[in-house]
């Protein structure tokens, strides 16, 4: 067996088992998961898969065991995408090898953990709207600026964060600067409350003329709309896996206790109408799974079909589990089953790393055009 699949091995069975009797007692925690953490970064080595990545693509291997774990627990998914998009598929992409030394053995073993800022205060119809300045200076670069949300930031040991550079007479262009989340100039907010993703930590963050060495621009160029653009990419890539991965769970927890023999002498599946509802839930999870599975054909080519199928997954997973509670709901508190967290964490994915809407607008354009 290889070693990759001696990991999904481990990964399936730790999902059934710890995972889900983690969920059950810390259902509505907001703690950072840390003991869980500590077991698929060091234990089982979750993060290895993308050291192979090819054609600047997320692993598809990662992508299976965050959307496997998402089944049970879509917050810890989102966890560790963004150590795997944000921290280790960025370094490894576009770090310089002396970037890549100082910080991605620590964080493929999650003894560092990194979050990238990128969303601010406003809304952001293009970088040029960008309000985090760069200004070279002597010893390398001051940073300041504010970022609304930044996932892992009160966790986090580096930050990626993407800023715009002015120099006199020059064209704009853009940097994402690694920083330091302890530096005294940096200042993390409280934590900010969301409805789903429970544990997933997301705070601000600002930045007042923030010192940073020559060697704190990413790849040491200044290509952050390049690299940036390529990072989100994969990050829907990997938000539409997680998606997929709420639908399938709650489809399954709703199969699951729709077959079991209640007090009143019925299965709710030996009930044609359920029957009929399950049926059509099973086929709009069996097209999202085919959308979805088509991404390697189109990834390439087509640098918005991610966002496309992202969007498409998650509408998936809000029904899927929308459906699932109006079925199951009033009995569900029997089966200590929680379908309400599903569908409020499909909720949030769908405006994590790009909104919907901002999506079904870039979707829209083409028509407003003719």
């Amino acid at each position: 067996m290889s070693k990759i699949s001696t990991i999904a091995a481990m990964i399936d069975s730790y999902t059934n088992t710890a995972i889900k009797n983690y969920v059950k007692s810390h259902d509505e925690s907001t703690y950072f998961p840390k003991e869980i953490w500590d077991e698929l970064t060091n234990e089982m080595d979750i993060f290895l898969p993308i050291l192979s990545e090819e054609n600047h693509t997320l692993s598809s291997d990662f992508i299976t065991f965050i959307r496997k774990i998402a089944n049970e627990f879509a917050a810890l998914s989102a966890i560790l995408l963004t150590q795997g998009c944000y921290g280790i598929y960025s370094i490894l992409n576009f770090g310089t090898a002396e970037q890549k030394e100082l910080y991605l053995e620590k964080l493929l073993k999650g003894q560092y953990m990194a979050g990238l800022g990128f969303c601010e205060y406003k809304h952001l119809k293009g970088l040029e709207d960008l309000e985090t300045y760069a200004t070279k200076t002597e010893q390398g670069w001051c940073l300041s600026g504010k970022k609304a949300m930044i996932s892992n930031s009160s966790v986090a040991d580096i930050l990626l964060v993407l800023a715009k550079v002015k120099e006199q007479g020059k064209v704009e262009k853009y940097g994402l600067f690694i920083v330091d989340p302890k530096d005294s100039d940096v200042l993390i907010g409280e934590q900010i409350e969301k409805p789903g993703l429970i544990g997933l930590p997301l705070s601000s963050v600002t930045l007042k003329n923030v010192l940073l060495p020559e060697n704190a621009l990413l790849g040491d160029e200044l290509a952050g709309d390049v690299q940036f653009a390529n990072i989100i990419k994969n990050m829907q890539l990997g938000l539409s896996a997680i998606a997929l991965g709420v639908a399938e769970g709650a489809f399954n927890k709703g199969i699951e206790f729709a077959k079991v023999k209640r007090g009143f002498g019925k299965r709710l599946i030996d009930v044609e109408i359920h029957q009929n509802k399950f049926a059509d839930l099973y086929n709009k999870l069996c097209s999202a799974e085919a959308y979805f599975a088509s991404y390697p054909s189109q990834i390439e080519e087509d640098t918005k079909f991610v966002s496309r199928i992202k969007l498409y997954t998650t509408k998936v997973a809000i029904e899927i589990s929308d459906e699932i509670l109006r079925l199951i709901g009033p009995l569900q508190k029997f089966d200590k089953v929680n379908i309400k967290r599903y569908l409020k964490d499909a909720e949030t994915i769908e405006n994590y790393g790009r909104s919907g809407n901002s999506i079904r607008r870039e979707i829209a354009e083409r028509w407003l055009k003719e």
